[in-house]
């Protein structure tokens, strides 16, 4: 196939090889989304035979998410040194190379490394495939085509959790890797046969920018992800981590102003502020995505006491309803304004959490999944949107280092909102926590009958049953606190970023 030049990629006609364009770049997105969430129902199986803790079993998670971040954002500058389709075919091939090592590990240690480098490779994956389906079209039909990329790169997340415990539980963790390799197989064979090229450019890297952007990334990310368990700012660690990244980050900025395309990453397609508010309106929207997907798994396996298969498919169902969503968003945007599309999914994102707030102990599992599709659905009505018209004034020259940027800003985003809820939930079962102690007295009519309903158990150990009833009454009450908050963000058409877009053309 011939190469293009970047700058003169024409849109394809309607017909077999833009439909092949939009199948591949669903699957590749689709593999690299669910690899980020397939292994967190694994890990105890981890943990337990790589005889690591529960803490330390976590880096697995974490190393992934470091690495992933890091090519995220040179996605364009690596594009125009070895060509779109080389670029990605080295991605998908490294992806599968380090799947099976990450498989093959006998220890801890291998396991965080190879996690690292398959991080690396799954960078380019979802930036490239965006780029790849917006310029496969014309402008008009960017929002209908890229709701199939968003069914991958949100439809992934959602499943991971899923796929991986149905692996881990009736084959072994290790095929939570093992699987990507015939999936990788078919999107390599994809990638051969339909994607275009788009030719090598030479050009100087940036070193010192790198080495910046790196040490901003990877100290972000790991003070993110471990600040839980070292006590945030209690522990030194975790300040010296985000002292280093800020400082990096003003470095990185103040370079790429003054350098713009020298720079290792395009500072100044920033200065798009049609680009730079859909970044922030598509992570601040995502976030409410990630929160729904770690509040579920809490409320459903820890909460209710489900097995993990039974909450893997009340997940799914969510899932169902964001495909639904993203393909009502392409025929939405005929007959509404983008304003009163974020009104209407900020007003069923909010009626979803409210519904998810009044949940109880008692639910069964048909009734968990309506407020959750609710969720799900609103957020989708206006992430295509989103992501179609953040490329609106770019070039197509830009369009590899734009999508980079736009996948960045949604990780980094989606990376602050999963800590965020993390912190709230494990703040509020200890609050919570206290607050019933404190409430329980030897004299209390109800704790005397609830110890004689035990029956002829030693006092000691009825104790301990009151602990485990406080303890997942206070994590409960986290969970529809949290689930309370989210309700009034979302459902304030006037919160946060919504001000700031009354005043522009979006």
């Amino acid at each position: 196939m011939a190469q293009e030049p970047a700058n003169q990629i024409k849109p394809l006609p309607p017909g077999f090889h833009r439909t092949m364009i939009v199948v591949t770049t669903l699957f590749i997105s689709l593999m690299a989304s669910i690899d980020l969430t397939i292994v967190t129902v694994a890990l105890p199986y981890m943990a337990g035979n790589l005889n690591a803790t529960t803490d330390e079993v976590t880096w697995v998670v974490t190393m992934f998410a470091v690495g992933q971040a890091i090519v995220i954002g040179i996605t364009g500058h690596l594009s125009r040194m070895l060509g779109r389709k080389v670029l990605i075919l080295t991605a998908v091939i490294g992806f599968v190379a380090s799947s099976v090592a990450c498989g093959l590990a006998q220890d801890l240690d291998m396991i965080v490394a190879f996690r690292f480098v398959q991080g690396l490779f799954s960078g380019p994956l979802i930036p490239l495939s965006q780029a790849m389906l917006i310029d496969a079209v014309e402008e008009k039909e960017r929002t209908r085509i890229l709701a199939f990329w968003v069914v991958g790169v949100m439809g992934g997340p959602a499943l991971g959790p899923m796929l991986g415990g149905y692996l881990a539980q009736d084959l072994d963790w290790r095929w939570n890797f093992w699987v990507n390799v015939p999936v990788g197989a078919v999107a390599t064979i994809l990638i051969l046969s339909f994607v275009r090229r788009t030719p090598h450019i030479p050009m100087r890297t940036d070193w010192l920018g790198l080495g910046f952007l790196v040490a901003m990334l990877s100290t972000m990310q790991i003070a993110l992800n471990q600040g839980d368990k070292l006590d945030w700012f209690g522990s030194h660690t975790i300040v010296h981590l985000f002292l280093i990244s800020f400082v990096a980050a003003l470095v990185v900025i103040g370079r790429g102003a003054y350098l713009g395309q020298r720079h290792i990453i395009d500072i100044r397609l920033f200065a798009d502020i049609n680009f730079t508010l859909c970044c922030l309106v598509v992570t601040a929207m995502g976030s409410t995505f990630l929160a729904l997907m770690i509040l579920a798994p809490q409320l459903f396996v820890d909460g209710l006491g489900w097995q993990a298969s039974t909450a893997g498919v009340v997940i799914g169902c969510y899932g169902a309803g964001g495909v639904t969503g993203s393909f009502v968003a392409g025929r939405l945007q005929s007959f509404l304004s983008f304003r009163q599309s974020y009104v209407l999914a900020c007003a069923i994102m909010g009626s979803g959490w409210l519904w998810f707030s009044r949940l109880d102990g008692n639910i069964g599992m048909w009734e968990a999944v309506p407020p959750g599709v609710l969720i799900v659905f609103g957020m989708m009505l206006v992430f295509p949107i989103l992501a179609a018209r953040a490329f609106a004034n770019l070039p197509p020259d830009k369009r590899d280092e734009g999508a980079g940027l736009f996948n960045l800003t949604k990780t980094l985003g989606f990376s602050f909102g999963t800590t965020a809820v993390g912190t709230l939930y494990y703040n509020g079962q200890l609050a919570n926590w206290s607050r019933h102690v404190g409430e329980i007295s030897p004299a209390n009519p109800a704790l005397q009958q609830y110890l004689n309903d035990l029956g002829n158990v030693s006092y000691n150990t009825k104790m301990v049953y009151v602990a485990d009833l406080l303890q997942t009454q206070s994590q409960l009450q986290s969970i529809f606190e949290i689930a309370q908050y989210m309700a009034f963000c979302t459902s304030n058409s006037n919160f946060g970023i919504f001000g700031i877009l009354k005043s522009l053309d979006l």
